[in-house]
């Protein structure tokens, strides 16, 4: 859905600027900036770039039917690496190159991997990837997540044996929150990296000008700006144009009837973030929703006080929904909106609240927060019982944690896996292993999901993003989903185009 463009696009807590989708977030790519999680520093050392961490473990059990087989603890001995799937589909992984249905195993050096081949950041028995991101600017650790999850990403796969043999190291580069520096370190790492992966930065647009001019790399992040997205080696978890899906808004509908007519949106005032948040009211309207309250924040502010008593007091609003703020916001919105004695009674949609800063950001009493409603275009990342339903979930929380100890596990971090995954598949199914082959290969990957953790995409789309989502509620401190699947998506509603 181009959230965000997945919420991604997020004000940044006063910074500059965004799951859900718009571009997030799913609801994410102007989502960019969903969920602005000050993680702390990742895994392993990054020194100019960083190297990756590579813990050790047991890499055990046996990889059946695509599988992945279970890991061991930190600091183990590393054991005999499980053995290869079955090529065959796996749940709903499918992607379909070439009319073969393909699974992701467990192992990583499967018999169908590419002819061997060397390539810019490509030795024997090496790999390197490039990732960038905000690290450092107005908000500190901004988008430090995604060097985390990256890491974390290629901690997993050296574990278990390399990506077809080959070793994967990170080298990470930050941005800055700044269109200059972005550009800079994307043509600076372009000459090292065999392709970047998990990349984010509110400024990924000036660094796609150098991409878009050298088609021959291979770029696989969630953009934020429109433009990140255009390039042809470009591949996105939340892919195609600026717009929104609608089916969430259908669903809300029919759950609350006449108050979608009255609703109020809290938007940051980013060029980014406000063309997010327009794009999904845009949806919402199709579906007879009205808004009645718009007000776009600067993104320094600190009280929303006044917006709510004038949103509740003079436009009598019943339902309070925002996307384009991250979780921190969201959670000063409602100590404020609760402040507020006529939004007694307003329903409260708040998408980029599922994070696992929001509860602890919000000044009060959790259980003030009880009936909060939700959707993401990915599942519940960072709950446990998700992690027991869907195998990739528990997968990617283990291997953070390892990685990232202490740290919260956070949406940036999230994408930079999902993006490692989808090039450890295409890799391992490309005809050549270079440049080339792998950008090949990621162009034939169709309905692709990491095994339930996003919902299902093709991440090669121009034109239209996916319909999918979840929908969940927040009660006694817990996020958990609303209804059926329970372990997979609704895929319903369409992809409403905004042009602005």
């Amino acid at each position: 859905m181009r959230f965000p463009r997945t919420m991604a696009v997020l004000m940044v807590a006063g910074l500059v600027g965004t799951a859900c989708g718009a571009r997030l977030p799913a609801d994410v790519r102007s989502n960019a900036a969903n969920a602005v999680l000050n993680a702390g520093s990742g895994g392993g050392t990054s020194t100019n770039g960083g190297s990756s961490t590579t813990p050790g473990g047991t890499s055990g059990g046996t990889s059946a039917s695509g599988s992945n087989g279970t890991s061991g603890t930190t600091g183990g001995t590393s054991g005999t690496q499980g053995t290869q799937g079955t090529q065959g589909t796996q749940g709903t992984q499918g992607g379909t190159q070439g009319g073969n249905t393909q699974s992701t195993g467990g192992g990583h050096a499967p018999a169908g991997c590419p002819k061997a081949a060397t390539d810019v950041g490509e030795t024997n028995s090496t790999i390197t990837l490039g990732t960038i991101a905000d690290r450092t600017g107005p908000v500190s650790g901004l988008f430090a997540g995604a060097q985390q999850g990256a890491e974390a990403f290629a901690a997993y796969i050296n574990n278990s044996g390399g990506l077809c043999g080959h070793q994967v190291t990170i080298d990470f580069a930050d941005s800055g929150t700044n269109c200059s520096q972005n550009q800079n370190d994307t043509q600076s790492l372009a000459g090292k990296v065999f392709a970047f992966v998990g990349s984010f930065s509110l400024y990924d647009g000036c660094g796609a000008t150098y991409l878009k001019a050298h088609p021959t790399i291979p770029d696989i992040h969630v953009a934020l700006d429109p433009t990140a997205e255009a390039p042809p080696n470009h591949f996105d978890l939340e892919p195609g144009q600026l717009g929104y899906a609608n089916g969430m808004f259908a669903y809300y509908k029919q759950k609350l009837g006449s108050k979608v007519q009255h609703v109020g949106v809290i938007s940051e005032n980013i060029p980014s973030a406000l063309n997010k948040q327009k794009a999904i009211d845009n949806a919402a309207t199709t579906q007879g929703w009205k808004f009645v309250y718009f007000n776009a924040a600067s993104p320094t502010t600190s009280n929303f006080t006044s917006n709510f008593q004038t949103a509740c007091g003079r436009d009598h609003i019943q339902i309070f929904f925002t996307v384009s703020q991250n979780a921190q916001n969201a959670a000063t919105m409602m100590a404020n909106e609760r402040s507020v004695a006529a939004c007694k009674g307003v329903v409260n949609i708040i998408p980029i609240a599922y994070d696992s800063a929001f509860i602890p950001d919000y000044q009060g009493n959790a259980s003030d927060l009880n009936g909060l409603l939700g959707y993401n275009e990915y599942s519940l990342f960072f709950n446990s019982n998700e992690a027991a339903q869907i195998p990739e979930v528990a997968l990617f929380q283990q291997w953070f944690k390892r990685t990232n100890p202490g740290q919260a596990l956070n949406l940036y971090a999230m994408f930079a896996w999902a993006d490692g995954r989808m090039l450890q598949q295409a890799y391992e199914h490309a005809k050549t292993g270079n440049r080339a082959g792998l950008i090949a290969s990621l162009g034939k990957l169709k309905q692709w999901s990491d095994n339930g953790l996003i919902s299902q995409t093709t991440p090669s789309s121009k034109t239209t993003g996916n319909t999918c989502y979840i929908l969940w509620q927040l009660n006694n401190g817990q996020f958990s989903r609303t209804s059926d699947p329970k372990s997979s998506f609704r895929c319903d509603g369409r992809f409403v185009p905004y042009h602005g």
